[in-house]
């Protein structure tokens, strides 16, 4: 830890938020604490756009940006896991924008 996975959209949109799947079979891997960041430089980030400490559970959680940010690129960054292991997983992850 931590671990990050950073998404390309391809152009500038306005991020609203994500929304996280869990790992279903088991806990193990889960992401607790994370960081969301977003820009339009992939080699520069501010100060994160959220920060969220997620349950342990397999429900869909959805964080939102507010304000919502104008940015190309969107870094998750996983800082701990449900069971304070060194790994972390993802199911699912979506990025909700104003596009159609």
């Amino acid at each position: 830890m931590p671990h990050h996975l950073t998404v390309d959209l391809g152009r500038d949109v306005t991020l609203r938020g994500i929304t996280y799947l869990p790992r279903q079979d088991m806990a193990n891997g889960r992401v607790a604490d994370c960081e969301v960041y977003c820009s339009s430089d992939p080699n520069s980030w501010a100060a994160p756009a959220a920060k969220v400490k997620w349950p342990n559970t397999a429900q869909l959680q959805t964080l939102r940006f507010e304000p919502p940010v104008k940015a190309r690129y969107l870094k998750v960054v996983a800082r701990s896991e449900v069971n304070g292991n060194p790994f972390a997983s993802i199911a699912e992850l979506d990025v909700l924008t104003d596009e159609k």
